[in-house]
């Protein structure tokens, strides 16, 4: 099985989560946005100008006719194809559940830079993200590597 990914080229982001699922099984894949030309084969899918289900945002994967997107639906759609997850229902549920939170974490963690909009800069909402951080730091990040420690 063969695996294009597409992401953003020089961010590791969401896109590393993939990544290193593909890495970890050893998969067939080709990271397309770092080949040449790759950035407007990338651009084709998110303008709609190729065939299967229209991406929001990278990352996405084109195995065979399908195109997948969204971080976690990405690996919950390639895991049981690596091998990375168990056959049974409840556990492959389960490690969704995990991914799943961990997505949230990551989404909660870049807000602290951007709390007002993902559009600014971070120096022209510094303020705020400074208190935002903090409240992060202090309420949110124990709760989530608390829940992920267990």
């Amino acid at each position: 099985m063969r695996v294009e990914l597409y992401y953003w080229p020089t961010i590791q982001g969401r896109g590393e989560f993939v990544r290193l699922l593909l890495e970890e099984a050893g998969a067939d894949y080709v990271d397309v946005a770092r080949a040449k030309g790759g950035m407007a084969g990338m651009m084709r899918f998110l303008e709609g100008d190729e065939p299967g289900a229209l991406p929001f945002a990278p990352p996405f994967v084109k195995v065979g006719g399908a195109v997948v997107s969204q971080t976690a639906n990405i690996l919950a759609y390639l895991a049981p194809r690596l091998g990375l997850v168990p056959d049974d229902e409840a556990l492959r549920a389960e490690a969704s559940q995990i991914q799943l939170t961990i997505a949230d974490f990551v989404g909660e963690v870049h807000d602290t830079h951007h709390p007002i909009a993902g559009s600014l800069y971070y120096e022209d909402q510094k303020k705020e993200a400074k208190r935002r951080a903090q409240e992060f730091v202090k309420e949110r990040m124990p709760k989530y590597l608390g829940w992920l420690e267990q």
